[in-house]
């Protein structure tokens, strides 16, 4: 029945759409659009050790996943970092570890199974002379899988890369070589997957990879990938182990080509 002007109408069952109450009907419209504080969930670790005695060493790691996903877009926010010295004195090198990356990407669904994205990723690393890589893109993605344990999503698009090295001196022998500084720029490609499943009620598996081929350098190219575990031990507290493995194909003279973080340890989690 619906009051007008006119008095009581009667309105058939049938005729009738989805019915809600004023304080349901407004916890949908904000499920709709939830302020950008909300939705959040992931979890922070922070590890420190430190050895004094017949040894002087500190380790601090640090690692941070985090994901805002609505009906209509997502935010993924994730960051690991160590550094590591030792303190004793006359001590080669006596920066051991010194090593900060990070990144997000932005979703936003064009159809069903169809998004365009934005992604940054940005590492630091004292040990390989890298002052800065910044690694601006976008493109497409393919939801592969969507349900409510496990996601796998293809991407494919392009990118932006700038990196500045520092000048330094290599240990090679018989002689040390000087290497200059060096700050470079390029297009290319970005090609990987991010996949995310639910192991059981507690713990969440999350992965992330990249190719970037360099478009302006013949045979460059670099990988990223990220992958973490987070179980929560209860609604405040969780332990997480995290992985992340960065590629070059091209490093500097002296260095590696690859770098590998692994951190773990009890974290917060949270879910707001």
């Amino acid at each position: 029945m619906v009051t007008t002007t006119q008095g009581a109408v009667h309105v058939p069952k049938a005729s009738a759409g989805l019915i809600r109450s004023e304080g349901v009907q407004a916890a949908y419209d904000a499920s709709l659009h939830p302020a950008l504080t909300r939705n959040w969930a992931g979890g922070l670790n922070l590890g420190l050790a430190l050895a004094r005695g017949n040894s002087a060493t500190k380790n601090l790691t640090l690692a941070l996943n985090a994901v805002r996903p609505t009906d209509n877009d997502k935010i993924t926010l994730y960051a690991n970092s160590i550094y590591s010295t030792n303190d004793l004195a006359g001590a080669n090198p006596s920066t051991v570890a010194n090593a900060i990356l990070g990144g997000l990407r932005y979703d936003r669904n064009i159809a069903p199974r169809l998004f365009a994205y934005g992604a940054g990723d940005f590492q630091k690393d004292d040990l390989q002379h890298l002052d800065l890589r910044s690694i601006v893109g976008g493109g497409l993605g393919f939801h592969a899988v969507k349900t409510s344990r496990t996601m796998l999503d293809f991407l494919g698009g392009a990118d932006y890369t700038r990196e500045s090295y520092a000048a330094y001196t290599t240990s090679t022998t018989p002689l040390p070589t000087f290497v200059e500084a060096k700050t470079s720029s390029f297009a290319g490609a970005a090609i990987g997957d991010d996949f995310s499943h639910k192991l059981g009620a507690a713990s969440l598996l999350t992965q992330r990879f990249n190719y970037y081929p360099n478009l302006n350098n013949g045979g460059g190219y670099r990988t990223a990938l990220d992958a973490a575990i987070t179980t929560k031990l209860n609604t405040w507290l969780g332990w997480q182990l995290g992985f992340t493995d960065r590629y070059t194909s091209n490093a500097q003279p002296g260095n590696k080509n690859n770098d590998v973080l692994f951190t773990t340890g009890l974290a917060l989690t949270f879910k707001h």
